[in-house]
């Protein structure tokens, strides 16, 4: 009986084991096979970590090139930048003299322009010279002798008798034409008394000059205007009044009717 009941508890045993035996084996193969693909993790980790630890690498010498290249950069931005001074610097040189050098353009250009008028007024003495010089040698008087047109507005423009103020019955347009023809004689210029008559009997005198360039010029003496006198025209509107001024129609008919010319 103890025999059986051994046997029993030997085999009971045996299946124990048995049974614990396969569950162990099982228990190892699934922790074998869970090392497995730990160790499959692990040697891809590497790999990543090789291929991150290669990238590390590769970007350390791109940054180490960009670095380089960044010095490079600065000391070639230096070195341009004080060029970039030097240049302005320069630049400003260069601008003052231009602004000197303009300066003394204009201040040339003006005294030029000055010489020039010098030159032009004394062209037109010279050509003014010349006219007088042919006029008396063709016989344009000799104690006194006609003027050129130029020497008459000269004339003119040193003449007061403009000037002289009008005064009705004692100052009138007769002892204006009488001053100015007298004022001429003793600049040794010719210079005629001119009588206008209108229609009803009324007259007005002016005075005449025989430019040796211009021929027979007239001139209303009380302002030192030009008149293109022209029978059965109005005097008024004979007259060429200075810009800005015009002559009003009197309250008489002053059209031309007769014109005596006096030497």
């Amino acid at each position: 009986m103890k025999r059986w009941i051994a046997i029993g508890l030997l085999t009971g045993l045996g299946l124990y084991l048995f049974f614990l035996f396969s569950s162990t084996n099982v228990d190892l193969h699934e922790a074998r096979a869970e090392l497995n693909s730990t160790k499959t993790e692990l040697e891809s980790t590497e790999g990543e970590r090789n291929s991150i630890k290669t990238e590390l690498e590769s970007t350390k010498v791109t940054l180490d090139s960009t670095e380089t290249e960044l010095k490079s950069t600065k000391k070639e931005l230096g070195s341009k930048e004080t060029k970039l001074g030097s240049t302005k610097v320069e630049l400003e040189s260069t601008r003052t003299e231009l602004a000197s050098t303009l300066d003394n353009l204009n201040t040339t250009q003006a005294e030029l322009e000055s010489k020039r008028e010098e030159l032009t007024e004394r062209e037109t003495e010279l050509a003014d010279l010349q006219i007088s010089y042919e006029g008396l040698m063709t016989g344009h008087g000799y104690t006194i002798k006609d003027p050129t047109y130029n020497e008459m507005m000269r004339f003119l423009r040193a003449d007061d008798t403009d000037k002289t103020k009008y005064i009705e019955d004692k100052y009138e347009c007769v002892e204006f034409s009488t001053d100015l023809c007298n004022g001429a004689e003793e600049e040794g210029i010719r210079c005629a008394y001119v009588n206008i008559r209108f229609p009803d009997g009324r007259g007005h005198a002016i005075v005449a000059f025989n430019t040796i360039d211009k021929g027979l010029t007239y001139v209303e003496p009380q302002f030192d205007d030009l008149v293109s006198v022209e029978i059965g025209k109005y005097f008024h509107k004979c007259i060429v009044p200075k810009a800005g001024y015009y002559y009003e129609k009197p309250d008489y008919d002053d059209t031309i009717e007769k014109v005596l010319v006096v030497w």
